[in-house]
């Protein structure tokens, strides 16, 4: 590997480890839990929207599950986190978590949980998520990969490094038939 590619990458990886508040292990992460929250708050309303925006009909409805999500986010591993719960008018059954403690839930899930506790299961999955850090881990894998990929283009410089990328992109790429998509 070249010199100047390790003197610039030995730092980051040495000033991006950190505890994970949830499993208590040293990870890599190049995102700050201050950015973390930037990106759920930047996020959170876009998605929502996308996603088939609040569920308006029924006020009491978003009261009840944001009150079961932040008795329970209190007792989370990082109950620091500014969490907010909404629910969302969307007939899949789904629930999701953004960093930093942004937390929807489908109205088509809601209508399949029988009861408090199901729907506390729910929230302390995604509560988990968020706590674990683990779209800050996301982040930071899809960063590494492409640093890897910059680097081993930079290290195979011409045509056989070219062919080395496309087959390898190629092999991610394989259909249930057995083709290689994009052809």
């Amino acid at each position: 590997m070249k010199k100047w590619l390790l003197a610039l990458l030995l730092p980051a990886i040495i000033s991006g480890c950190s505890v994970n508040p949830v499993t208590g292990k040293n990870e890599l992460s190049i995102v700050s839990p201050q950015q973390e929250i930037a990106i759920g708050e930047k996020n959170y309303r876009p998605s929502r929207q996308s996603q088939g925006g609040d569920y308006y009909l029924d006020e009491s409805l978003q009261t009840y599950v944001a009150g079961v999500g932040q008795r329970l986010a209190v007792v989370s591993d990082r109950p620091d986190l500014p969490y907010e719960f909404v629910v969302l008018n969307n007939d899949v059954p789904n629930a999701w978590a953004l960093p930093g403690g942004k937390i929807a839930i489908n109205r088509g899930l809601l209508v399949l949980l029988e009861d408090e506790s199901q729907l506390a299961a729910v929230l302390g999955h995604e509560i988990v998520h968020a706590a674990a850090r683990h779209g800050a881990s996301q982040m930071t894998r899809g960063t590494l990969a492409n640093i890897g990929l910059v680097t081993l283009g930079v290290a195979t410089q011409g045509q056989r490094g070219r062919t080395a990328i496309r087959y390898g992109i190629a092999a991610r790429c394989r259909c249930l038939d057995g083709k290689i998509w994009p052809r």
